[in-house]
């Protein structure tokens, strides 16, 4: 599962982490508190050049009915994302990679209560979430501009996260980005590979302040921790 997450680089940073060839996306101002439905950065293949654009997370599908599936669709998981009628099509033809600084995933503790943690790369680099996305109009709205939808792909956690929780997001290494987006890749078997193929990915994690459940909190101070702690079992 991923819930929330952090997008908080700067388009000029995006330009050269990622290599792209242009940016389509809307200015967006850095947010450490990503919540569904909120406007995320993504990048994505455009007639043949890599550019950044902007995606809104949860993901509504051509055929959907009503937009409020996008809260049920924020995440797909890897290893159905290929036959499921959500996503099957977009895995095929319409991939993407969410820059993302980290997420948070909350600890269910014995006494009932549930902790929030940060978990992010251990250098501080940006992560590239394996994402798809949908273009559609909004069943409520059809002559309203097309929406631009997106998920995040998840994996079964590796082992040092296991402990907090079962999922993770799928953060695909950058020597798979080209074949990732390449949209003339539509065959199902090489882009599982890339999937399960993917590293263990970030192990780094951090407490994080219990103000990151409440979506509307956007404020920096999240980003402010306490003292190190010990997770359940072994240091942090």
């Amino acid at each position: 599962m991923c819930g929330r997450y952090l997008a908080m680089t700067g388009q000029g940073r995006l330009f050269h982490v990622f290599d792209l060839d242009g940016v389509e996306a809307e200015p967006l101002a850095p947010n450490p508190n990503v919540a569904p439905t909120e406007p995320v950065p993504a990048v994505a293949e455009h007639d043949g050049r890599r550019v950044l654009v902007t995606f809104r997370w949860g993901l509504i599908p051509s055929w959907a009915g009503d937009r409020r599936i996008a809260g049920r669709l924020i995440n797909a998981r890897a290893e159905t994302v290929a036959d499921k009628p959500a996503f099957r099509q977009a895995f095929r033809r319409r991939r993407c990679l969410l820059p993302a600084d980290g997420w948070y995933e909350w600890e269910r503790r014995p006494d009932g209560t549930r902790r929030p943690w940060r978990v992010a790369a251990p250098d501080g680099g940006v992560l590239a979430f394996a994402g798809l996305w949908e273009v559609g109009r909004d069943p409520a709205a059809p002559d309203a501009p097309p929406l631009r939808t997106c998920t995040v792909l998840t994996t079964a956690a590796a082992d040092p996260l296991a402990w907090l929780h079962d999922r993770m997001p799928v953060a695909l290494p950058r020597d798979t980005w080209d074949e990732w987006l390449d949209r003339d890749q539509r065959e199902a078997a090489p882009l599982r590979h890339l999937l399960g193929a993917a590293p263990a990915g970030p192990v780094g994690w951090t407490p994080a302040p219990a103000a990151v459940g409440d979506p509307r909190v956007k404020d920096l101070d999240l980003l402010e921790v306490g003292p190190a702690e010990q997770r359940p079992g072994g240091a942090g």
